[in-house]
């Protein structure tokens, strides 16, 4: 019990004071973030772990926390940094959230879902609601999908949309390859429900693929959504016609 005591009084306090004086290894953070939840305990070798798994990449650390099985690691562990990550999703998406949307200047969003989606070994399908203003109303996950894909319905959309007085909507998701190139589910997806918001005089702004290392595409950088609504309108015309 005495070493223990001296163990958090001593290495930790030690620890503590390098950290404050901006002295620390990478690998010394987590195992400080450790010691806040698991007391008086050598915890060293759980942070040597984790960042091992890591692969010294910080935006891994939860995912790994919450997924692999290390020893000394339990559930509240995990909840603690749980929090932590809510805590930072929320903090980053203030950087975008109530502020015009301009599809030229989306690195904010792009940095918010890259953080978000970093590690993720599955597609998850995200919408930013706007207002008559352009700026952020919420931020709602839609779906999570298989390894390879994920599943959007319009209809799910439209109804948090209307729920919110959204005008505007920006689909986003990642490609868990890193690879952003969108397939052609998710141009069948995107000219789908450009159509359907239309029906519903909403419009659809953009949708992003995020992928890794900072890549990703942009429909509306492509092209694409000014050629969906193109194709949107001749319908509408053909239909006046008949």
């Amino acid at each position: 019990m005495g070493q223990q005591t001296d163990y958090g009084d001593g290495h930790i306090k030690r620890l503590k004071e390098r950290f404050n004086s901006g002295a620390v290894s990478r690998q010394e953070i987590v195992e400080l973030l450790l010691s806040y939840v698991i007391k008086r305990r050598d915890v060293k070798p759980q942070a040597r772990e984790i960042f091992s798994l890591c692969g010294d990449n910080f935006r891994r650390l939860f995912s790994v926390i919450d997924n692999e099985n290390i020893a000394g690691i339990g559930e509240e562990t995990k909840t603690f940094f749980r929090v932590i990550k809510t805590f930072l999703d929320n903090y980053a998406k203030d950087s975008f959230k109530g502020k015009p949307f301009q599809v030229k200047n989306q690195q904010d969003i792009i940095e918010y879902f890259r953080a978000v989606c970093e590690g993720a070994d599955r597609e998850a399908v995200y919408a930013l609601f706007l207002d008559a203003k352009n700026k952020v109303i919420i931020n709602s996950k839609i779906s999570e999908g298989t390894l390879t894909q994920s599943v959007v319905y319009p209809r799910e959309i439209i109804k948090t949309g209307i729920k919110h007085g959204a005008l505007s909507v920006v689909l986003v998701h990642n490609h868990p390859s890193g690879d952003p190139a969108p397939s052609a589910g998710d141009k069948r997806i995107t000219k789908r429900l450009l159509f359907s918001l239309k029906e519903m005089d909403m419009a659809l702004l953009d949708h992003l693929i995020v992928g890794s290392g900072g890549n990703y595409f942009s429909f509306y950088d492509a092209g694409l959504i000014r050629e969906y609504s193109s194709a949107y309108r001749d319908v509408e015309e053909d239909m006046v016609n008949k």
